[in-house]
């Protein structure tokens, strides 16, 4: 019999595991020291190396700390030099009355272990999920709406919904949720002279001349399933081989805030090719299986929220407005708000309702089909009515 109500997966460094840990302070009596933690695993980042012994220096400065139980040793595989890092191992709370064992690990890792039966659920984002379920679709999802949808049924890894993860931004001076797409990014053009302005439809224009489009290794596969037509090669950093090209390529690339862009000199293209969040990533079956009543209280008390719902309309407002703030004229061809949330042609691939009490969490295409796209219609209304209150300050 297992010691842990529930096993539950997080990265062990970087964004969502800050975001999460100090979300999870408020849920527990067992993190006393979040601030601390959080602190410890950011400055593990610059005390990086390549050498074991001198990044096992900072891990044991920090033994008489009240976090010293919570970190490790792991070796840091997003940098090209691969050093070792200090970063979040684990620890034991009590969420709800329930003991929940919080273990860290790769974030690509997360929703794998969920996978295995090594964990029961995890945090992770579509990126990491696509990364290594895209050929578990039967089309190609870039909304985390349309996940399940498009899963086999026999696969246990679903999302039950978003974290609501949130960040402060100095942009817009609030919380807002850590929302991020993949964008097309490319050099800034001259304003006059030969090679100046942008193709209105850039994806089109690749998928034509086949420039190259750059690709963190790790996502290669997932976008090449997504947008076969795409003269695709995989780079370490997309940034610098975009800046380093002197053919016109691009890349593609995660943005969230969009400051490093502008501190790169780098511009935005277009709307997004797919978007990312800190999502609750849960066995399925175990959690429907009867017998595991603390999944399901666990779940409850997280309250994964589904993606039209009214909280997740106002943070997608409030990322979408922080995002143009900050990149001004480097966003070309912007989009509408509309137009990234949700298109139609989403609707028919999944992208509608669902709820946990739905089988599959997934979307009918039978019951009550015509409600659910007049739902998302009425959703779409209300995130432009919303995204409008946030622009004339009605509603911070």
């Amino acid at each position: 019999m297992s010691l842990y109500d529930a096993v539950m997966a997080i990265p062990r460094s970087g964004r969502t595991f800050e975001n999460f840990i100090s979300k999870l302070s408020s849920q527990t009596q067992d993190l006393p020291n979040a601030e601390a933690l959080i602190k410890a695993v950011k400055a593990g980042k610059k005390r990086k190396d390549q050498n074991y012994a001198v990044a096992s220096q900072y891990l044991t400065e920090l033994q008489s700390s009240p976090v010293a139980s919570n970190l490790g040793l792991f070796i840091d595989r997003k940098r090209e030099e691969r050093p070792y890092r200090v970063g979040f191992l684990g620890a034991d709370v009590e969420i709800g009355g329930l003991n929940v064992r919080i273990e860290g690990d790769e974030p690509h890792n997360c929703s794998s272990l969920v996978g295995l039966g090594e964990a029961d659920i995890a945090v992770a984002g579509l990126d990491e999920l696509l990364a290594v379920t895209h050929n578990s679709l039967s089309m190609s999802a870039t909304k985390w709406g349309m996940y399940n949808y498009n899963l086999k049924k026999e696969h246990k890894v679903r999302i039950a919904g978003s974290a609501m993860l949130t960040r402060y931004n100095d942009v817009v001076s609030r919380e807002v949720q850590d929302m991020v797409g993949f964008f097309l990014i490319a050099k800034q053009r001259p304003s006059s002279g030969p090679n100046t302005g942008y193709p209105k439809d850039y994806l089109e224009h690749l998928e034509t001349h086949k420039n190259k489009v750059f690709v963190k290794g790790r996502y290669v596969e997932k976008v090449r399933k997504s947008y076969p037509k795409l003269n695709i090669e995989p780079v370490h950093d997309v940034e610098d081989a975009v800046n380093d090209s002197e053919t016109g390529d691009v890349g593609l690339e995660i943005v969230q805030t969009g400051s490093t862009l502008r501190r790169k000199n780098l511009v935005l293209l277009g709307a997004p090719l797919f978007l990312s969040e800190s999502l609750y990533v849960v066995d399925y079956y175990k959690y429907n299986s009867g017998t595991e009543d603390s999944l399901k209280a666990l779940l409850d008390t997280f309250a994964p929220v589904g993606y039209f719902e009214q909280q997740r309309l106002e943070q997608f407002a409030y990322w979408y407005h922080a995002l143009q703030e900050n990149l001004g004229d480097s966003w070309i061809n912007k989009p509408r708000i509309e137009d990234i949330f949700c298109s139609h042609q989403d609707s028919v691939r999944g992208l509608r309702p669902y709820s946990l009490k739905t089988r599959y969490w997934t979307p009918s295409d039978s019951y009550k089909r015509d409600d659910a796209f007049q739902f998302v219609e009425n959703s779409i209304s209300e995130l432009k009515d919303i995204y409008n209150q946030v622009v004339s300050g009605q509603l911070k």
